[in-house]
């Protein structure tokens, strides 16, 4: 009884176990990964859709739920915290948010779906890989885990010199690209010398490539990262007005941001949206007399620091209610008490910031009432440290899109020579979330060769540097503050900032072209 099941069902089995390891490639709860589980997940994946279709009448239904089950195993070993989420965030309660996280795991990774149609048509394994990054790049997704992130499990002990020339997809490409090549293998019995020949290159050149530029050092910047492991609770209530809550809220930021120092601070910086009361950061331009909050005046007061913290920034025309009537902002504060200069969040968090239906989302706001409703930002702003060390900021999960920060830091007119990523993880618990998300932020530290500062309100809160090195790290549910000297060198664009996706597009060429060329000698 047992083994006919199994026989009719492993290709679904081996996908769901395919997809698991698929997931195994990034952090777990414990914080550690699998390097090799994309790439067998991977082969595993795309073994079973072979076997499908080797069977009598090859069904497309049949692929299709073989890619159903992959998704739902990439969901249940490393998004299974997607339902806490939903329950911490959107206030949706048991059960309907298990049955939400259980639907939202059929599209946690939906190029498998698309991928799963043209693998029908196309068998050559660079095709297919090269066509699998795109899918991986251009199809949305709302937490963008690809099959080559993996690799940061090497750094810092073994450099991804490939990486500010060809991004992360390259490391995607080269391992789907071994997977299929692996699966040619088995299907043919014959050994893919000039695959193999190529991948190995291509490793190998990872590590004796030089290092990334490395220009004159900058002033060192004295900086402190407060972490202050405010609960939702609190800081919901201290949102709303509480006044136990918003002095508790305030003291703790005071206590934390003016505690002693080894060094004079050169820049203070709080964690997404860690300001509690709206700031109208237009009004304060236009009227350079108006004075800064209290609290944000006695801290410069008494460090002779920068303020660089996440709040809320009035919308200068407000909208229906509430709706979209503020911003997620950043704001840079100098010795002088003035705002410096603000910047609003532009990529939203769909079904939490905001909803992804268009001219509908305003009509709906007032019915689904547990979303923020954010308004969008316009501007890549740029700052500037009081000794004129440029800056650029992202916002939480903004800083997993490299299409995104590419885009930031390519509409600078001066080159950025540090990137902050302001992020509140509180929503998601002591899950493994907090990990995946530093971990996908890293691959920003190496794509553009610059130092990412990670400053968060429950943890992990850390600097990240050009080669993926980390300072000390603040861990989950610490109150603590991060002192750190962080010293700077010139950087300039990187290839991978230039070109993009184009590097790799003609990379895979190249590979497809002399590929062609062995199999015909």
């Amino acid at each position: 009884m047992i083994k006919p099941l199994l026989k009719k069902y492993h290709p679904f089995l081996l996908s769901l176990l395919g997809g698991m390891l698929y997931a195994s490639g990034f952090p777990l709860e414990i914080g550690h990964s699998f390097i090799l589980g994309p790439l067998i997940g991977f082969f595993l994946f795309n073994y079973s859709l072979l076997q499908e279709s080797l069977k009598e009448g090859p069904s497309l239904k049949k692929q299709l739920l073989v890619a159903l089950a992959f998704s739902f195993g990439f969901y249940l070993l490393g998004f299974y915290w997607i339902p806490q989420t939903l329950n911490e965030f959107g206030e949706i309660p048991y059960p309907l948010n298990q049955i939400l996280g259980i639907v939202f795991s059929l599209v946690i990774i939906p190029q498998v779906y698309l991928y799963t149609l043209i693998q029908r048509k196309i068998g050559h394994p660079i095709l297919l890989a090269i066509i699998y990054v795109i899918l991986e790049e251009f199809i949305p997704q709302q937490f963008p885990a690809h099959i080559g992130h993996s690799f940061l499990s090497l750094t810092p002990y073994f450099p991804l010199r490939l990486a500010p020339i060809f991004g992360a997809p390259i490391y995607s490409f080269l391992t789907a690209y071994l997977a299929l090549s692996i699966l040619s293998h088995f299907k043919t019995n014959k050994i893919p010398t000039v695959s193999y020949s190529l991948i190995s290159l291509m490793i190998v050149l990872n590590f004796i490539l030089p290092a990334p530029y490395k220009g004159r050092s900058l002033p060192i910047l004295n900086i402190r990262v407060v972490q202050p492991n405010i609960g939702n609770f609190l800081k919901i209530d201290s949102e709303k007005g509480g006044i136990n809550s918003l002095h508790s809220v305030f003291d703790n930021y005071f206590e934390l941001s003016t505690a002693p120092s080894e060094r004079p601070l050169d820049l203070i910086i709080w964690p997404e949206t860690s300001f509690p009361t709206l700031i109208a950061s237009d009004i304060m331009k236009k009227n350079s007399d108006l004075q800064i909050p209290g609290t944000l005046s006695q801290i410069i007061e008494k460090t002779q620091a920068e303020l660089f913290i996440g709040g809320y920034d009035l919308k200068p025309i407000i909208g229906f209610g509430d709706y979209q009537s503020q911003y997620n902002a950043a704001f840079l504060f100098g010795t002088d008490k003035k705002l410096k200069e603000v910047y609003r969040k532009i990529r939203l968090i769909p079904f939490g910031e905001g909803l992804p239906f268009g001219p509908l989302n305003k009509i709906l706001s007032r019915y689904i009432t547990n979303v923020s409703y954010f308004a969008e930002g316009e501007s890549y702003s740029l700052f500037k440290t009081k000794n004129e060390i440029p800056f650029v900021s992202v916002i939480c999960y903004e800083v997993l899109f490299s299409s995104f920060v590419k885009e930031f830091l390519n509409k600078q007119v001066i080159q950025p020579q540090l990137l902050i990523n302001l992020t509140n993880d509180s929503w998601y618990g002591d899950t493994a979330e907090p990990h995946q998300h530093l971990f996908l932020a890293k691959w920003r530290a190496l794509e553009f060769n610059i130092p990412l500062i990670r400053s968060t309100n429950t943890g992990i809160t850390t600097v990240i540097m050009p080669d993926a090195s980390e300072s000390p790290r603040l861990t989950y549910q610490e109150k603590k503050v991060l002192d750190v000297e962080l010293k700077i060198n010139q950087r300039k664009s990187t290839i991978y900032q230039r070109f993009g996706l184009w590097s790799v597009l003609f990379l895979a060429l190249i590979f497809f072209i002399v590929e062609r060329k062995f199999q015909r000698l």
